[in-house]
């Protein structure tokens, strides 16, 4: 099962364990409602009820009532199938209630369209016409098959009064239910909707992000030759002019730049998409961030830098993981070429958790753009193209972080990223 799949698939899930959890406090509700209407009956009016059969019953409602709870506590997933057969159980029991109570004489007979709501609210169109099914012919049994309603036993002729006053009640009840109910499960509804566009664009992402891969991947392999080349000549041309002092010198900085691009390109090579580690794996927390920033200081030396970190003592050790790393300085480099005089990076970290901020003095970002920041290849700069931004969220999200973007106090923007150390710890 794909990543989108599994996406869909827990979103759904949380959903009906939601809804199951709001239909046992449903059910709650409806025993003791039960219980008091019984006795209000029974020893209220004097009704002659089968109180044994109906003591049975309500007993049954309750077992199921707690089956239902254990489910909730001990299911490692709910699906739409289990809902359903919920709710036929609650049909069952209330057809049978009400056949030891008049049938369809019973003022609570309109009770029954309740699990035909329910189910219209969150189960497929099947699934509710199978209930509507199941109602309609619990209705018709109740018709012709009940034992007959009792007499009111205080005075003659209160019958329909009390019968008026019980459809009343029983309105008033299945509105209260309906609404608490219903307004519930749309919140569920469109929580999993939610999530399921945000897995959708996750999934759109990733497939751009593999495009993006494998294009990176050919290039490297292409253009490792012509450098190949160029580092040749470069050594020639210095063997050649080894009098020419300025030459020379222009030479070692080219060789150098061409030996970055080529170890670049074998890092991108070499890459599978994992943790990575480095220097042996084992690397403190505060070691590896103080060495992200003095690799970004030698490649921004004229950009000024204000660096501070605080956490738990010792710090705990990670792997050093070459994705982080470039993300981070991704994030730097955009601050840098917004204010390079004026650059902020806070870290903190606790035990499991690690905060960065990277903030600058920037103009900022338009609030109609940052919607865009980390979703598809994006840039404000004229000759950007929005990849290494777009990466960046990406790498901080594979690793189970968050990214945020906002207004820095004062002027500027602030880059806010929530990490859990859980996916870098080497004790996992």
């Amino acid at each position: 099962m794909n990543s989108f799949s599994q996406q869909v698939t827990h979103a759904g899930d949380r959903a009906a364990v939601f809804n199951l959890r709001r239909l046992v406090f449903v059910r709650l509700v409806a025993i003791f409602g039960e219980i008091v209407v019984v006795i209000a009956a029974a020893w209220g009016l004097g009704m002659q009820l089968p109180l044994l059969g109906l003591g049975w019953v309500i007993a049954a409602h309750a077992a199921v009532n707690l089956f239902a709870g254990w489910r909730l506590r001990s299911a490692k997933s709910l699906g739409a199938n289990e809902f359903m057969l919920q709710l036929g159980l609650d049909v069952i029991i209330l057809t049978t209630l009400l056949y030891l109570a008049g049938g369809a004489s019973n003022p609570f007979i309109s009770l029954l369209v309740l699990p035909l709501v329910m189910a219209a609210a969150v189960l497929p169109k099947h699934q509710v016409w199978g209930m509507g099914v199941l109602v309609v012919a619990a209705y018709g049994l109740l018709m012709f098959q009940h034992r007959p309603m009792p007499h009111v036993a205080s005075h003659a002729g209160e019958d329909f009064d009390w019968h008026v006053i019980g459809m009343w009640f029983s309105f008033i009840l299945a509105v209260v239910i309906i609404v608490f109910f219903v307004l519930r499960m749309a919140e569920s509804l469109r929580e999993r909707d939610r999530v399921l566009a945000e897995a959708r664009e996750r999934s759109l992402r990733d497939e751009q992000l593999v495009a993006l891969g494998t294009l990176a991947a050919g290039a490297a392999h292409e253009l490792g030759t012509p450098l190949s080349t160029m580092a040749i000549l470069t050594q020639e041309l210095q063997q050649e002019y080894d009098a020419d002092t300025d030459l020379q010198q222009r030479l070692g900085i080219l060789r150098q730049q061409v030996d970055r691009c080529k170890a670049t390109l074998a890092m991108i090579s070499a890459s599978s998409g994992q943790l990575r580690a480095e220097g042996g794996g084992r690397l403190r927390l505060d070691r590896f961030l103080s060495g992200v920033v003095a690799e970004w200081r030698l490649r921004r030396p004229t950009a000024r830098l204000e660096f501070e970190m605080s956490g738990t003592r010792p710090a705990p050790d990670i792997i050093s993981e070459q994705g982080l790393r470039q993300a981070l300085i991704t994030f730097l480099d955009n601050a840098a070429d917004s204010s390079p005089d004026d650059v902020g990076m806070r870290c903190r970290w606790q035990a499991r958790h690690l905060a960065i901020e990277i903030a600058d003095r920037g103009a900022g970002m338009p609030q109609h753009y940052r919607a865009q920041v980390g979703k598809v290849p994006f840039s404000t700069k004229p000759e950007g193209q929005g990849l290494g931004l777009m990466l960046a969220h990406a790498i901080i999200q594979r690793l189970g972080g968050t990214v945020n973007v906002a207004d820095r106090p004062g002027g500027g923007m602030l880059v806010d990223m929530q990490l859990d150390l859980a996916r870098l710890l080497l004790d996992e």
